[in-house]
């Protein structure tokens, strides 16, 4: 009898080591590398003007871009000079964003095309969002001058002075730029950009090709003077090479600024099903890894609740504990910048709590029901 009991006890304990491990290792998964407040790898590039994206790195401006009449259909501009140093991946370059639009206005390096997005106010999950591609627009290390000149006619995007593609449907207006300028990330997720940014302006009317022809030899040559006399309405040179200040040349635009710690500015808590939702490969493979991830959560917690014979209560009382763990998760991955939070893993997580509660149960049940029957028992066996 007393053998019995030190047996069950042994059980018990080791049964609860292996709870304890699953939680832990459920922790070390959803919340490493465990900083909230990360460093922000932007740094000032020696001897020349320009900054250094790392990877994990954002710029970002002190206020909006405010403009006289943002309702009207005036055309915009943007002007970047920079030099790419990733050759394969998708990632954020710039965006435009406001809290009622995060996503209003971005540019995306993919490999050697840039996607720029433009996101309709009042829609979500990109309903009614509008996108342009661009090839060859850049090339690993090497110093690439993109413009966007946007006007009634259509928008078109000049590589190195030249016009290269041209869509008379997509258009940027001012209300499009009156936002949060920023750059080397996300504004809603980590997807960060690595490179060198030389120089970027924003102008609230539409360039002539001319213009930009001769900006480009300007950037080529340090002449911001001749950027200057379009009349932007934001103009950075990255002349300082120090501080965590990037001055505009332009008094009445807001100045960059680089934060100490890198942080996503409009990263959402608990997002929405709908609004995480992609149709691909990637997204299925994500909500079967997090039902898969936790099947061993639900069995083993059932086990360790249930004494003998386990019941539909044991069973509701692990996927309520699984629900709860993940919710704990998703908020507590808002505060790293690192992860998301959304309420997609809530569901899938759950999912996969009660199928290995049910697999316990069920391989239980079965136990039991060949102990109860011998002759079961002996048809089961080869």
């Amino acid at each position: 009898m007393r053998l019995s009991a030190f047996r069950a006890i042994h059980e018990r304990k080791t049964l609860a080591a292996v709870c304890f491990g699953i939680l832990w290792v459920m922790i070390v998964a959803a919340f490493w590398p465990f900083n909230p407040h990360p460093a922000n790898h932007v740094a000032w590039m020696s001897g020349e003007n320009g900054v250094q994206f790392s990877g994990g790195g954002i710029l970002l401006s002190s206020k909006r871009f405010h403009f006289p009449n943002p309702e009207t259909q005036r055309g915009t501009s943007l002007e970047i000079w920079l030099e790419s140093s990733q050759e394969k991946h998708d990632r954020a370059l710039l965006a435009i964003s406001s809290p009622e639009n995060p996503e209003q206005l971005r540019l995306r390096q993919g490999g050697s095309y840039l996607l720029i997005l433009q996101q309709p106010f009042g829609s979500s999950h990109h309903v009614g969002m509008t996108w342009l591609w661009v090839s060859n627009a850049f090339h690993p290390n090497k110093r690439q001058f993109i413009a966007m000149s946007s006007g009634t006619g259509g928008t078109t995007v000049y590589l190195d002075g030249i016009p290269t593609e041209r869509s008379p449907v997509f258009k940027i207006t001012q209300k499009d730029l009156s936002g949060q300028l920023i750059v080397g990330t996300s504004p809603t997720v980590y997807d960060t950009w690595r490179g060198k940014l030389l120089g970027l302006a924003l102008f609230g009317q539409e360039l002539t090709p001319s213009q930009v022809s001769e900006h480009y030899r300007a950037w080529l040559d340090g002449r911001s003077e001749v950027v200057e006399n379009s009349r932007p309405v934001a103009l950075y040179t990255f002349g300082e090479r120090t501080g965590h200040i990037v001055h505009n040349q332009i008094a009445s635009g807001p100045d960059l600024t680089i934060p100490d710690s890198f942080r996503i500015p409009y990263k959402p808590l608990l997002k929405a099903p709908w609004n995480e939702f992609y149709p691909n490969f990637a997204y299925l493979r994500e909500v079967f890894i997090n039902i898969a991830g936790f099947i061993p959560f639900g069995f083993f917690f059932c086990m360790f609740f249930s004494s003998g014979q386990p019941s539909r209560k044991t069973v509701v009382a692990t996927v309520v504990l699984g629900t709860f763990f993940s919710l704990t998760i998703e908020v507590l991955q808002w505060y790293i910048p690192m992860r998301d939070s959304g309420t997609t893993d809530i569901f899938t997580n759950t999912l996969g709590t009660a199928l290995g509660a049910l697999l316990y149960r069920g391989g239980t049940l079965g136990a039991l029901l060949c102990r109860l029957d011998p002759q079961t028992s002996r048809k089961a066996d080869p």
